[in-house]
């Protein structure tokens, strides 16, 4: 491609095929708007997502979580949405939660009431301790979700510092249903101690 000292440009090629676009304009921003259309609109995150969030490892029930969210509302901290750490889970297995979060729909319940949003961490592995004990990894064994090694056994690896786990492969559709599926409660609570 070379650059005239004129508006122009010469462009030459030994073969293959070009899509060349042009944008008319008039105007830089109406230039952005057609290309915008050709390439495809940025995401625009939920309004929500840029509030202020809060999240840190350490609280120990749902009660202590809706307190600290308690006393930010009287602090004037207006706070958006409220994240819990891996302390809600039960045995630090995903999909689950543990007796000491036991009420924790009621939690989300009020949290939503107060127009707050709510979070919980998820990890990309799923426990291998407990097979025909733990719903989603039985139920990924059942579907073939997980990644696989070199020997075409699933990839076991370690989180934590007890957890063997079996990652999930992300770009499997069936893997996305099952996790949108699992982040209902009911499912939770049939995969844990909570009864």
């Amino acid at each position: 491609v070379i650059l005239q000292p004129a508006p122009a440009i010469t462009w030459r090629t030994i073969g293959g095929i070009i899509d060349l676009y042009v944008f008319m304009g008039p105007s830089p921003r109406e230039v952005i708007q057609q290309y915008t259309e050709v390439i495809g609109h940025s995401f625009m995150p939920p309004y929500w997502s840029l509030g202020f969030h809060l999240c840190r490892w350490g609280y120990k029930t749902a009660n202590e979580t809706l307190a600290v969210v308690e006393k930010n509302r009287q602090a004037g901290i207006p706070q958006d949405v409220q994240w819990n750490d891996i302390d809600y889970m039960d045995s630090k297995k995903d999909f689950t939660y543990s007796t000491e979060f036991g009420d924790m729909p009621a939690m989300v319940n009020t949290l939503h009431s107060k127009g707050m949003h709510y979070i919980m961490i998820m990890d990309p592995g799923i426990s291998n301790k407990s097979p025909g004990n733990y719903g989603p990894y039985d139920l990924g064994i059942k579907l073939d979700i997980f990644i696989k090694d070199s020997h075409g056994k699933p990839l076991i690896g370690k989180e934590y510092n007890d957890i063997l786990c079996e990652h999930l492969l992300e770009s499997n559709p069936t893997t996305q249903l099952k996790k949108t599926s699992y982040i209902s409660f009911t499912p939770y609570i049939t995969s844990t101690k909570y009864k």
